[in-house]
């Protein structure tokens, strides 16, 4: 089985977002913040430099954050390496100001 996670997502004021996370291999909830690399159409769509702690270790991927479908209403993200290979897949949903949703391994 691979990881299976949930997550929550917000915009700060200078475009870039922050949020918590915890899957199925962790046993806590932990920070996760991204860097805006290119704006997309809504305000959360668009590529960051995401980064978190897994270890005491820092990981640096991209997510791209697009729309499920031709609506502005669910969102797919793909976390992808430095070689652009995908780590992980998962789709969301706002909720008041936050994207949330779940992931799971590629």
């Amino acid at each position: 089985m691979g990881i299976i996670g949930q997550f929550y997502l917000k915009k700060t004021d200078n475009g870039n977002i922050v949020g918590e996370f915890s899957n199925n291999l962790s046993d806590g909830i932990y920070s996760m913040s991204g860097d805006l690399l290119e704006n997309g159409e809504f305000e959360f769509t668009g590529t960051y430099r995401v980064t978190w702690r897994e270890k005491n270790e820092a990981v640096f991927t991209y997510l791209e954050i697009s729309y499920l479908y031709d609506n502005n209403k669910l969102f797919k993200l793909i976390w992808k390496d430095n070689k652009k290979r995908e780590l992980f897949e998962g789709e969301g949903m706002l909720c008041y100001d936050l994207l949330i949703g779940n992931y799971r391994s590629a």
